[in-house]
């Protein structure tokens, strides 16, 4: 049953579903721990070092590709779109049409994903300060005065965006956008942005 717990596999294999369906969970007692862990992190600061690393090589990556093909990087946004919309995360538009020649219109364009993370420069930076920030916590948590801390996940998001001064709706795409990038860069070993990957998350 974690498939169906899990937020970002969830909605597409509910869409396999008759709407009139009825989950019966065997082991029902563990659905809480599950439900924790689907929409749990652990990060540390060795996996924000390595996220700041992987950081600069995107950003390295995403220069080198506007220098060679720069159109790829203008596909990247299309498909990201269409990618949201297959997995349920984004409604397709209305006109079938635009659907069958997969020409999205503009304004679905333009609200997909928010303006200040839909260029690969714009989000890299983007998420450079959301690991900046995360870095500042951990380090006020383990500082002199520091300690467990505990806080709601809304607490938490007022937090950030009031320390870095993002806003919160970018970071509902921060996943899909990283492997919409990842993918356009043709990364191939994947395991080396793990650690930004979880941040993303």
């Amino acid at each position: 049953y974690q498939y169906m717990l899990d937020p970002k596999v969830a909605k597409m294999v509910s869409k396999e579903l008759e709407s009139e369906t009825i989950l019966v969970f065997d082991e029902a007692h563990n659905i809480d721990s599950v439900c924790i862990e689907a929409l749990s992190v652990t990060i540390n600061d060795r996996g924000l070092e390595q996220a700041t690393r992987s950081l600069g090589r995107l950003s390295s990556e995403v220069s080198r590709l506007k220098a060679s093909d720069s159109q790829r990087l203008q596909q990247e946004y299309q498909n990201l779109v269409n990618g949201l919309i297959d997995q349920g995360l984004l409604d397709a538009p209305a006109n079938d049409s635009a659907l069958a020649s997969n020409v999205l219109n503009p304004d679905v364009l333009s609200e997909a994903v928010p303006g200040n993370i839909r260029r690969a420069e714009h989000f890299i930076g983007f998420m450079k300060k959301v690991v900046e920030h995360l870095k500042a916590r951990l380090r006020s948590v383990a500082g002199p005065n520091g300690g467990v801390r505990s806080e709601t996940p809304l607490a938490f998001l007022h937090r950030m965006t009031n320390g870095t001064s993002l806003e919160a709706k970018p970071l509902r795409f921060a996943y899909s956008r990283l492997s919409s990038l990842l993918r356009t860069l043709q990364v191939s070993n994947l395991d080396d942005f793990n650690a930004l990957t979880d941040v993303a998350e």
